[in-house]
């Protein structure tokens, strides 16, 4: 049974919550819950002047909560071990440090005050002691039995923080406890290495460890451990997916959901540490003996490794999944073929715009812009963009593709605007869409409930975007995260210029969301705080290949831009040498 008890506080105590930017009222009790290393006492966050028509007037939150030891010297490249035990009760009302990472994101999320609410650090410091997690809970019973929402943060594995993104209002909205987490990023979480206790993959089994702390302490949250869903976006959709995937993952989560990012992600063969090298050489560490370029390795400054290039893609490529190991038995092509994944419940999709403006200047594709593309254009960045998709592929040769793609996409060379348009949906369609179509199917081949997506609207407050761009990458968010529900420093009016049917979809794509994690169907409003009268999401079958529009009116439909997946899915793969499932068999 949960221990804990109200710790007194003469004054109310008035704290700046940076994301919101609003201030907020810490209540007059503190709440202490007991885990397995220690006490640990959070605060209370109270909503009403932040969220309108709220179903808690306060939640409680636990933030910096470690699920690890910190992995630093010869912790370095080492799957995480538990953390120490404490005496007393540990101050969990503060975010722990954020990991070391490649990019500064502040810049960006500081240049419109809604990318704040998202995107601007609410932790103190960055620092590879970094293995922190945080609790979100209306409840703090263990017999309360709530449903559990574990967050995975994006990024691309290579940058991003839990502290980011809001979770106060969904959790005050829904009978639901909601924990994001923190993970290794990069070269520090993903760099491949020989050693037998793990090969790579570290931010993952950082996420596992994470998993194993929700299992053993959540109860006495109010979190109920036979209902837990990991959910991520981008990169921790990625995360998600490979979890999904790996063997070592099994019976630690009941439910899945990935929102654009699924699987696609650059591999390298157990074994394989090419990579190690180039940044010992960068570090002019040894490379003569392996033992000894590690130790070397382990003795450099961790902010010197999180922002080193390796490799030949740069950016992106800093995260790589190792393959062949007992936490990713294949490539995730290989497993998502051959349905090896595990079975439970699934929701997954995809914005159907996700290169339109803020991917494009994240990876530097600046040569898309309103005047169109030339073919010079087209043909000069497909070679480079191509790579990473056959960075999936052990020995794919890029060269084998590029017509293909050329052909399949592009109708009207001489029109630069048709051109710039077909470039965006390749990049979208290779990048997203159809790495997320094949693990539904993958997992709709299990007696689970499989439920896809497309995420199509357009949202109203970013004006100043091209009339082109739909849902970029990361607009559903603003509505999973509740943003639009947001009040102003008055409590009384709106704090963004969302309208009305814009706030009602954020309404139900949390309903959408909680439903999933509580019940296993979005449309099951067992258990919910509120009902909704949401459009019916058809599950998702192998044969049909049914999958919801979310729009401000959503609908449903099938089979999602059904030639361009068997291209991607089938005959990209063929080409690169990869045997490929004939359609009706169980064989490759």
């Amino acid at each position: 049974m949960a221990v804990y008890y109200s710790s007194s506080r003469g004054l109310c105590t008035f704290v700046a919550f940076s994301v919101v930017l609003v201030v907020l009222t810490m209540g007059t009790d503190a709440v202490v819950v007991s885990t397995t290393y220690g006490d640990v006492r959070g605060s209370e966050f109270v909503t009403s002047s932040v969220v309108r028509n709220a179903v808690f007037e306060r939640i409680f939150t636990f933030k910096g909560i470690p699920y690890a030891t910190p992995p630093v010297g010869n912790l370095r490249w080492r799957p995480p071990q538990n953390p120490s035990s404490w005496t007393g009760v540990r101050d969990a009302t503060d975010f722990g440090n954020r990991c070391l990472q490649m990019l500064d994101l502040q810049e960006y999320a500081l240049s419109d005050p809604i990318l704040k609410e998202l995107f601007l650090w609410r932790s103190n410091s960055s620092s590879e002691d970094c293995l922190f997690l945080n609790v979100y809970t209306p409840k703090v019973s263990s017999t309360s039995n709530l449903p559990v929402m574990v967050w995975l943060h994006g990024g691309g594995m290579t940058f991003g923080s839990a502290d980011t993104y809001p979770a106060e209002i969904p959790t005050s909205l829904h009978n639901v406890v909601m924990v994001t987490v923190n993970y290794r990023l990069g070269n520090l979480g993903f760099l491949p290495t020989l050693d037998e206790d793990a090969s790579g993959n570290f931010g993952l089994l950082d996420v596992i460890k994470a998993l194993q702390w929700v299992k053993a302490n959540i109860r006495n949250f109010g979190g109920d451990t036979d209902r837990v869903t990991i959910f991520g976006e981008s990169g921790g959709g990625w995360a998600v997916s490979l979890l999904v995937m790996s063997p070592m993952a099994t019976g630690l989560f009941h439910r899945a959901i990935s929102q654009s990012g699924v699987a696609g992600v650059p591999i390298t063969q157990k074994g394989d540490v090419g990579r190690a090298e180039d940044m010992a050489r960068g570090c002019n560490c040894t490379t003569a003996s392996y033992d000894g370029m590690m130790r070397c390795l382990r003795g450099q400054p961790g902010q010197d490794l999180a922002t080193m290039l390796t490799g030949d893609i740069a950016l992106m490529m800093n995260a790589t999944a190792v393959v062949g190991d007992e936490f990713l038995p294949g490539s995730p092509w290989e497993l998502m073929t051959k349905k090896q994944v595990n079975k439970v419940d699934y929701l997954l999709g995809t914005n159907d715009y996700e290169f339109g403006d803020a991917m494009m200047k994240i990876i530097g594709n600046t040569f898309i812009d309103e005047d169109g593309i030339t073919m010079t254009e087209f043909e000069e960045n497909l070679l480079k963009d191509l790579m990473w998709i056959t960075s999936q592929f052990l020995g794919g040769d890029v060269d084998a593709i590029v017509q293909p793609v050329i052909d399949q996409y592009l109708d009207r060379p001489d029109d630069p605007i048709a051109a710039r348009d077909q470039y965006v949906q390749l990049l979208t369609d290779m990048w997203f869409t159809a790495p997320t179509v094949l693990m539904a199917q993958a997992a709709a081949a299990h007696p689970v409930g499989v439920y896809l997506y497309e995420f199509q609207h357009r949202t109203s407050y970013f004006t100043a975007r091209p009339p082109r761009v739909q849902a970029d990458h990361a607009d559903n968010q603003f509505y999973g995260f509740g943003i639009p529900l947001l009040l102003d420093d008055t409590g009384d009016s709106w704090k963004y210029s969302f309208t009305d049917e814009e706030r009602e979809l954020s309404l139900d794509m949390m309903a959408y969301w909680v439903n999933f994690a509580a019940n296993g169907d979005p449309n099951d409003f067992t258990g919910a705080a509120r009902m909704r009268d949401t459009v019916n999401w058809p599950r998702h079958s192998p044969s049909s290949q049914e999958y919801l529009r979310i729009d401000t009116t959503s609908s449903a439909d099938v089979k999602i831009r059904e030639t361009r997946m068997k291209f991607w899915n089938e005959e990209v793969p063929r080409l690169l040498g990869n045997k490929v499932r004939i359609a009706g068999s169980d064989e490759l």
